[in-house]
């Protein structure tokens, strides 16, 4: 491998993990998980309307 097929390899692989790092910054994992079933049981909020 002559040098300027390293240069080259080192540039893309630097440019991957530097993208990996910056997406793993801007993630929205960092806003928090929320397990939750989705499908909007709203079980608790009819027993307040009921007692109202």
């Amino acid at each position: 491998m002559n040098t300027e097929k390293k240069e080259k390899l080192l540039l893309a692989l630097a440019c991957f993990f530097a993208g990996m790092v910056v997406g793993f910054y801007s993630a929205p994992i960092k806003k928090g998980i929320s397990v939750t079933c989705g499908n909007n049981n709203t079980i608790e909020k009819e027993k307040k309307r009921r007692e109202a």
